[in-house]
């Protein structure tokens, strides 16, 4: 791009920051002229994208459809520590509005923006050294899998593959290993971040530890930038997946004897219990059960026996399968290469499809007695008779994942037996009316189980509509939170809904 094109370029993206409805009068006066842009993108090693690029669509939408309605005014495309360094003292310096873009998943648009899109796609690198792998904060799960697979490791993580590293990371990750090895932050050793003042800092159990706790369990987008972070690898193996399928209607038997099984289960083997209905009030919805173990198929298929002769008086369908452990991780990328087993936001030959969602979340810390699954029964079967679309998904915890103490780090569940996930998706272009229904089908989802639950939520699964988000995120770890917000960012340069707020501001409100 020539010097007058970038700057004309630049005039109109300043006047489209100037337009956004989201830029209050403070960040309107503060706005930086075209030259500050065009010495911004001297310095970068990555890209900055206004509008007329060729790229700037695709790039400007997120995994979550659901807002696509807030395109950015410039997208900077961050290649490294410095890159994000940059952005940052330009960020304070000019007060934008920005938003932070590892995955792009966010049931609450935390990752989208009308102002700055700092994307970290291109930070991607994935270094295996010995046990320990390094990599890029905006690394996909798929990625991850893929490289460390070649060597015969892994980290505790999660299923989606399009999911960015670090936001996983840092609100804790849940996936199929962490009842034996911990969550997806209970494996990280060390992370890189850019704080507030533009510092990139180095954190462990050793330097910057109170930082370090934080970002475990603590959410990202709240202390600073991460840009790499150190994990604790395991080796893997084949993996035995059983998948039973029973009819809704038999929901009581199967979820009271499916949790009283759980009770029973080793470290070693993972379950969840999943219902789904797509809207179709002909079809009835089922009760998924899965459960799969690496390493152990016979002491998984010991269990799995005792659990179908529990359910035998109950019609069901059973599929049992033995994988590859790097080919049962990705599934969804089957008779794909990886560059396409990707959204088409995050590469441009990315076949995997967007949808827009909506989510909520609950934790139990004790199973869920028969007139809560009941209650919780009766709200799915009401859902699906009126023609909702949306999904339960009942996942076992405990494990190793309680095995670590509660104030180890800022992850603030680990007593919970289960948590669940409310989620409701619809397709691309789906209107905003019928996904703020959703929205509040989800949320209202935890009013009905309020009497059986510890009144937590799993923050990465957020919902704007939660009214008490620092306990029910946080619980007890809010306040030490806050002091570590006021320690790394007092001005609160990294603001937005539920973010955690200084302890001084919190003192003076």
């Amino acid at each position: 791009m020539i010097r007058r094109e970038f700057l004309l370029l630049s005039a109109a993206s300043l006047a489209a920051l100037n337009a956004c409805s989201t830029v209050s009068k403070r960040h309107a006066s503060a706005l930086p002229a075209g030259l500050d842009w065009l010495q911004l993108q001297s310095q970068l090693r990555g890209e900055l994208l206004l509008p007329e690029h060729a790229e700037f669509s695709r790039l400007a939408k997120a995994a979550n459809a659901r807002y696509d309605h807030k395109i950015p005014a410039a997208i900077i495309r961050c290649a490294n520590s410095q890159d994000v360094q940059l952005c940052v003292n330009f960020i304070r310096q000019h007060q934008l509005p920005f938003a932070i873009r590892g995955g792009g998943h966010s049931y609450t648009g935390f990752s989208s923006s009308h102002g700055l899109l700092l994307d970290l796609g291109l930070m991607q690198q994935i270094r295996l050294d010995g046990q320990l792998a390094s990599i890029g904060a905006g690394a996909k799960l798929g990625d991850v899998y893929a490289s460390l697979g070649r060597d015969g490791r892994s980290i505790p993580a999660g299923s989606c593959v399009s999911v960015g590293i670090a936001g996983l990371t840092l609100g804790g990750g849940l996936g199929i290993a962490d009842r034996r090895f911990g969550l997806t932050c209970d494996a990280l050793q060390s992370v890189e971040i850019v704080t507030a003042d533009g510092v990139i800092r180095q954190c462990s159990r050793s330097q910057h530890a109170d930082l370090f706790w934080a970002l475990r369990g603590g959410g990202g987008g709240q202390f600073g930038i991460v840009t790499e972070l150190v994990f604790q690898t395991f080796a893997t193996g084949p993996i035995r997946n059983y998948i039973g399928r029973y009819p809704l209607s038999a929901g009581e038997k199967v979820l009271t004897g499916w949790q009283g099984w759980l009770g029973q289960l080793p470290d070693s083997v993972w379950s969840q219990a999943t219902i789904w209905f797509s809207g179709d009030i002909l079809r009835e919805p089922e009760i998924q059960i899965r459960a799969c173990a690496m390493d152990e198929p016979a002491l998984l298929t010991q269990h799995w026996q005792q659990l179908a002769l529990q359910l035998s008086e109950v019609w069901s369908e059973l599929d049992m399968q033995d994988h590859h452990y790097l080919d049962f991780m990705l599934t969804d990328c089957d008779g794909m290469e990886m560059p396409q087993c990707k959204l088409p936001n995050q590469n441009p030959q990315g076949q995997l499809k967007r949808v827009a969602m909506a989510g909520s979340s609950d934790i139990f810390n004790q199973a869920i007695p028969t007139q809560g699954i009941t209650r919780l029964l009766q709200a799915i079967r009401q859902r699906h008779q009126q023609g909702g679309r949306g999904g339960v998904m009942l996942t076992a915890m405990g494990g190793a994942i309680q095995k670590l103490p509660h104030h180890d780090s800022a992850f603030a569940h680990r007593r919970a037996l289960l948590s669940a996930q409310y989620l409701m998706s619809g397709p691309v272009g789906s209107p905003e009316p019928l996904m703020a229904d959703g929205a509040r089908w989800v949320n209202q989802m935890r009013s009905v189980m309020k009497s059986w639950s510890s009144g937590g939520a799993y923050l990465n699964y957020t919902d704007a509509l939660l009214k008490d988000w620092p306990s029910a995120y946080y619980g007890d770890h809010y306040a030490r939170l806050q002091q570590i917000k006021t320690l790394y960012d007092a001005g609160q340069l990294f603001q937005g809904r539920q973010h955690i707020q200084p302890a001084t501001l919190s003192r003076q409100r």
